[in-house]
């Protein structure tokens, strides 16, 4: 090759190098920004799991606090204001979440998280939990810069979706507000049990569109049960042995692999019919049923052995298997143990078969039947295909963060709680105002207050927190929740808004009010006399 040739080869690869190096930088920023896009939805993911394991008993499944359902105690988490694109507003809400899961907030239910404070998160975990509030994954611990910021930040509002059931559950038919019954596209794995007491049923939560606030919890009463076989089952053994036999009973037709079986005989589930004391050798349950001398049953942690059975009365024996006696309220479960059903083998034109271990059995069914609208949740009709979720957590109870022991991060110890102040009368127009979490009347928090019975009163409301909250008061019976409270108008008062309540009591007695976002921290009394 002569050197003409070589030069304008050596030439023309460079040519080609140069284009390429251009191509590159042209395509770079954008492969950058998918990349970032990527990763920042990764750690928001991940943040939705820590968010639903550690976070939601308190800020809600949805992360909508109180405006999700009434009494939770945390913060709205999942709402645009928490999102922005604004550099300014982002560094401030990044710098402020960031902080308060590290540290926690004295004198609130929010521990502190960070490991460093004795918490169980690590800085990463917490900067993967900033993600999902915030939609912005700086470098960790670090500052945000506009690069950090996506273009579309709300995206991320279905990352918090950790409640779903595996496999998904959706409703096949549309439901009305009065229906009890529920058809599934895939009912398994409810875990009900018809004859369970009311507080030990699960729940599920029925949602037309998961971002809304607005859902109803419903308490599962019966559903298909399922459970694994923990013991080889040859074709003519007429038992199962099962993790879990009680959640079938007599009569349910079951399928294992490809054969189906109709449960003969199993392990009887019923409920106390009253109170049982720690030291009672007989009980009473709603339905002994095929309950019978010889056998043992477990009452919440207590196990006994049942002496004898006449009619729904069983002779006991307390606490045997090394566990304590305790008293145990009304309608707790009582559950026969034992690990074994019996079963009509090859039913429906199937052929019984050898079964193996950890083989599934579960009941044939898509239907549930529910009671609906529990938990101060409203029954409402929903249509075909709407996604049922897991339902709520109770949040915690304390103790307040700082109230004893050291406040994490050099925070000041919390404040004693507020002692309420003599009964302040109330006549005409009164102003209230709503606190994060409290009512104020001049300096008075929760204060107890005295009026004169047929005496006009118009309390005028105004939210000077940043949380929702609102005010009822008992009607003429006194009670609250029983159809003639009081509610201020409009029911949800958010953070910087007004609102009204006006009654007249005509009879005195005591009549208690409260918050129905905060119940067990905004509560008081007023006194009516003559």
């Amino acid at each position: 090759m002569n050197t003409s040739k070589q030069v304008n080869v050596i030439v023309g690869l460079l040519f080609v190098g140069a284009l390429a190096t251009l191509l590159y930088f042209i395509w770079d920023p954008s492969r950058q920004r998918d990349a970032q896009a990527r990763q920042l939805m990764e750690n928001a993911h991940f943040g939705g799991a820590l968010f639903a394991l550690n976070c939601s008993s308190c800020h809600g499944l949805t992360g909508k606090g109180a405006t999700e359902r009434g009494g939770l105690p945390g913060a709205v988490l999942n709402d645009d204001s928490r999102r922005s694109t604004s550099l300014g507003e982002v560094s401030s809400n990044v710098a402020r979440f960031r902080d308060t899961i590290h540290c926690g907030r004295v004198g609130t239910l929010m521990p502190a998280w960070s490991q460093s404070e004795g918490g169980s998160l690590n800085d990463y975990q917490i900067e993967q939990l900033v993600a999902l509030i915030t939609g912005v994954m700086p470098a960790q611990g670090g500052s945000v810069s506009q690069g950090d910021i996506p273009s579309d930040p709300n995206a991320l509002e279905q990352s918090n979706h950790r409640a779903e059931f595996q496999p998904l559950k959706h409703l096949q038919q549309g439901v009305t507000a009065s229906d009890s019954k529920l058809v599934f596209d895939d009912a398994s794995d409810l875990k009900a049990e018809s004859r369970a007491s009311p507080s030990e049923r699960p729940l599920v939560r029925i949602d037309d569109d998961p971002t809304d606030s607005v859902y109803e919890l419903a308490s599962v009463i019966d559903a298909p049960g399922g459970t694994l076989l923990t013991k080889e089952t040859g074709a003519q053994d007429n038992e199962l042995t099962l993790v879990q036999a009680s959640v079938f009973q007599a009569g349910d037709v079951i399928t294992v692999d490809s054969e189906t079986m109709q449960v003969v005989s199993a392990p009887w589930v019923t409920t106390l019919a009253d109170d049982v004391t720690a030291d009672a050798t007989t009980i009473a349950v709603t339905d002994a049923g095929s309950l019978a001398a010889g056998a043992t049953v477990k009452l919440a942690s207590e196990k006994v052995k049942v002496v004898s059975v006449n009619g729904n009365s069983l002779s006991i024996e307390r606490a045997v298997e090394n566990t304590t006696a305790t008293g145990h309220p009304k309608d707790t479960t009582v559950t026969e143990q034992g690990d074994t059903i019996r079963v009509e083998r090859g039913q429906r034109g199937t052929v019984a078969g050898k079964h193996n271990v950890k083989a599934e059995a579960v009941e044939q069914g898509n239907e549930a039947i529910v009671e609906r609208g529990v938990q101060g949740t409203k029954a409402s009709e929903h249509r075909a295909g709407t996604e049922v979720f897991q339902g709520p957590i109770l949040p915690p109870t304390g103790p307040l963060t700082g109230e004893t022991g050291t406040p994490p991060c050099g925070q000041k110890s919390a404040l004693p709680a507020a002692t309420p102040g003599p009964p302040a009368p109330i006549t005409g127009t009164v102003a209230i105002s709503l606190n994060d979490n409290f009512f104020d009347l001049n300096g008075q928090q929760n204060p107890t207050m005295a009026a004169k019975a047929g005496d006009p009163i118009t309390v005028q409301l105004t939210n000077k927190g940043s949380q929702p909250h609102n005010m009822r008061f008992a009607g003429a019976d006194s009670q609250l929740d029983s159809g003639d409270d009081v509610v201020s108008s409009p029911e949800l008062v958010p953070g910087g808004a007004t609102a009204t309540l006006s009654f007249t009591t005509a009879q005195p007695g005591t009549y208690p009010y409260r918050c129905d976002f905060h119940p067990d921290q905004m509560k008081g009394e007023i006194t009516v006399t003559q």
